[in-house]
Parts: structure tokens; C-alpha cells; sequence
């Protein structure tokens, strides 16, 4: 869910405007960054399985215990709040941080691959959309992104242009993964 964490960041953006955006797009991102991280040592997993006939995102074999799972999410939402209170020493902006790192991992327990509580073995989280229902993940994630646009830019006297390409950018892109 890529547009759709990227789409939490307006709403922070708009609540807290003196948040730099980079602090709110690693604080939305960090999991997927811990994530990409942990597979390139080869402690976490995610492989395309090719030829499989349909969108590479719904045929991956997926391990994401230690950035996805719900027990990790403490310490990562506990980090993102860390690293902003280090970066603004403000408990506005530490508060967003951590809510966006929570937001990330809700998101996608909703529009997402399944997670656990802790490793494969565990209790299943989520509604796994990205392997069972592509169609759902992508109209959640772009429904979130037309939400989050529409937060951001209400009552700020945006033009025509800015207000429809953030939402034709937010709204639109989702819709590549089925293709992909």
C-alpha cells in the first residue's frame, strides 16, 4: 500500500504544518523501510513468484516478521516517535509520527498481505487482500488516498488543478498494481 501510507502524510501535514515532510513520510514508511532493510540481510522474505498468471503483488511469497507483525509494532511506532522527538523535540509532531507508523500497519491489515502476532505460526491478522482479493486492496488504498486529499486540501483555497491532481495522483495510482 504505497499511495495509501504516502496519502496519510497530507493529513499530518495539514494538522501539523511546521512537521517537515520527510519526518512524516519516514515516520509512514518506516516499517517498509525496516522491511526492505531485514530482506535485503535475508532475515525477512519477499519473492515475486513469476508466470503465475496474474499481478506479480498477488503471487509473492511474503515474511515479514520482525516489520510487520503485530508485537514488533510497539518498538517501530515507539521508534518513529523517538526519531521525531530527537528531530523537533515536539510532542505534536512526536504524537503524528507515531500515529502515522501505527497507520501504516493498520492500513494494511486492511489493504495488505497477511500478518501475524508474531511469525507464520502465530494467530493470522488482517484480511491478507494482496494474495485473496487485489481488487479490494487497491479500492481501499485508493479510497484512503481521495480521503486523505480531500482532508489536506478542504478550505484551503488549493486551485482547480492542484485539487485534481492530487486526487487523480492518489485516486489513480493504486490502480497499477493490478496490472503490474
Amino acid at each position: 500500500m504505497l499511495v495509501g501510507h504516502l496519502a496519510t502524510t497530507l493529513v499530518a501535514k495539514r494538522e501539523v504544518p511546521l512537521a517537515p515532510w520527510w519526518l512524516l513520510i519516514m515516520a509512514a514508511f518506516l516499517i517498509d523501510i525496516i522491511m526492505f532493510i531485514l530482506v535485503g540481510l535475508g532475515i525477512e522474505q519477499m519473492k515475486p513468484v513469476p508466470n503465475t498468471g496474474g499481478p506479480i503483488m498477488s503471487s509473492a511469497i511474503v515474511d515479514m516478521t520482525y516489520s510487520h507483525d503485530l508485537l514488533p509494532q510497539f518498538f517501530w511506532v515507539g521508534l518513529a516517535g523517538l526519531l521525531a522527538f530527537v528531530v523537533t523535540g515536539n510532542k505534536k509532531i512526536v504524537l503524528v509520527a507515531m500515529l502515522l507508523a501505527l497507520a501504516h500497519w493498520l492500513g494494511d491489515l486492511v489493504s495488505g498481505y497477511g500478518h501475524f502476532v508474531f511469525g507464520l505460526d502465530s494467530t493470522a491478522l488482517g484480511t491478507d487482500w494482496y494474495h485473496e482479493n487485489l481488487v479490494a486492496a487497491v479500492l481501499f488504498e485508493a479510497g484512503l488516498g481521495v480521503a486523505c486529499v480531500h482532508w489536506f486540501v478542504r478550505n484551503q483555497g488549493y486551485s482547480i488543478l492542484i485539487n485534481v491532481g492530487l486526487l487523480a495522483v492518489f485516486g489513480m495510482i493504486p490502480f497499477t498494481l493490478l496490472v503490474a
